[in-house]
């Protein structure tokens, strides 16, 4: 059994949610690797910002979003809804900023190093973006989804700058489409958490449309990038074993949508996007 005194930080742990940090982490070494950057510089200290301080900024986002989203949460996700109950709401607060504080000394860093001002700018973008994102952007029909689909998107390109190689081509497609699957993802999300969002007076998308407009919206969405990610992958790889199984996940998706079963298509479309990583890796 856990000891009593470590359980407050097991549960500050869960709100950072370490595999989603540690996934935004693997993404960005990933992309690193497959735009030929030499990995064995990332272990000195300094330059393994490029994938630690994004996982500094996640987590920060994470922390200050479950910060906001108590009401909802208690509805949504009741196991997940521990800020306030059983952790201390200044300690999320403080650990946001403290996250915040050094991603933006370890950015500036990077940017003193790589002779450009770009990564603390982005870092700086992101991390305000985060914060105002529950309070501020969620509410706002597809503005919050677009905003944060654009931060996931970016971490493509924060990988690319890392590596030298923001003239990519491929890169910036890449992005494009990882932002695109993201969308209809916190579209998917949106409409499972209509209840909650509806609780806390979020005027979500989800909300916005009817049951068979969220539906058609999602099947039409996913579609379209069911064919860019085939292109894609075409031009990028010509690899018939990735496309094969890029398009078998995404008609998975697309026939969970025509099901309505809104919940299963979230995890899928998680396949759909790591697919996109395993076939660079």
């Amino acid at each position: 059994m856990m000891s009593t005194a470590l359980l407050p930080f097991f549960h500050w742990l869960r709100l950072t949610r370490p595999w989603n940090v540690l996934a935004m982490g693997s993404m960005v070494w990933i992309v690193m690797r497959w735009l030929g950057i030499d990995l064995a510089a990332l272990w000195h200290l300094g330059q393994s910002g490029w994938i630690v301080v994004p996982m500094l900024v996640g987590a920060a986002g994470n922390l200050i979003n479950d910060y906001f989203d108590v009401r909802e949460d208690r509805i949504n996700k009741p196991n997940r809804a521990l800020v306030g109950r059983l952790v201390k709401r200044r300690v999320v607060v403080v650990t946001h900023w403290g996250f915040t504080i050094a991603a933006l000394c370890w950015s500036g860093w990077l940017a003193s190093n790589a002779d450009t001002s770009w990564p603390l700018v982005m870092v700086a973008l992101f991390s305000v973006v985060l914060y105002v994102y529950s309070p501020m952007l969620k509410g706002n029909g597809a503005l919050g989804n677009v905003t944060i689909s654009i931060c996931v998107g970016g971490l493509v390109i924060w990988a690319a700058m890392g590596s030298d190689a923001l003239d990519s081509a491929e890169a910036w497609t890449f992005a494009l489409l990882l932002a695109v699957l993201n969308f209809i993802r916190e579209w998917v999300k949106d409409v499972q958490d209509k209840e909650g969002d509806r609780a806390a007076r979020h005027n979500t998308m989800a909300m916005r449309l009817s049951a068979t407009q969220n539906k058609r919206g999602l099947i039409v969405a996913m579609t379209l990038a069911l064919t860019a990610g085939i292109c894609w992958i075409q031009a990028t790889f010509a690899s018939a074993m990735w496309t094969g199984m890029w398009a078998a996940a995404g008609l998975v998706c697309v026939q969970r949508a025509v099901v309505s079963n809104v919940r299963s298509l979230s995890a899928w479309i998680k396949v759909w996007m790591g697919l996109l990583f395993g076939g660079i890796l």
